[in-house]
């Protein structure tokens, strides 16, 4: 008795179909999709404290609580700074409220600001 072969039918199958034989590629310039390549997450807001501020390499130390909009656990990152004159009246224990250009380790602090008791 012969035993048909399903496997080369299925395969057939397979690479024959419409949709594996043609596939449709994206058209960056189709109605609806200008700019999205280039899209950029918007500012979030964080709280946390300064552990650290290195004027020369406009960077600041944050021990920050969690940021949810962007799924960061609580922990502590050295940040570069937008502008050198967002550590004027900012030092080392500090508790603040800062904004955040997200763009994982090469996140930018924006704003920063003492936090309200």
């Amino acid at each position: 008795m012969k035993k048909p072969c399903i496997t080369l039918a299925i395969t057939a199958a397979l690479f024959t179909a419409p949709a594996f034989a043609n596939p449709q590629q994206m058209d960056p310039n189709m109605p609806g999709m200008a700019g999205m390549h280039e899209a950029t997450p918007a500012d979030v807001q964080g709280v946390g404290v300064v552990k650290a501020v290195d004027t020369a390499k406009g960077t600041i130390t944050l021990q920050h609580e969690a940021i949810a909009a962007i799924g960061w656990p609580a922990m502590t990152m050295t940040f570069k700074l937008a502008s050198p004159d967002l550590l004027k009246g900012v030092k080392v224990g500090d508790k603040v409220r800062f904004s955040l250009h997200p763009a994982g380790i090469a996140s930018t602090v924006t704003a920063i600001a003492p936090a309200q008791p």
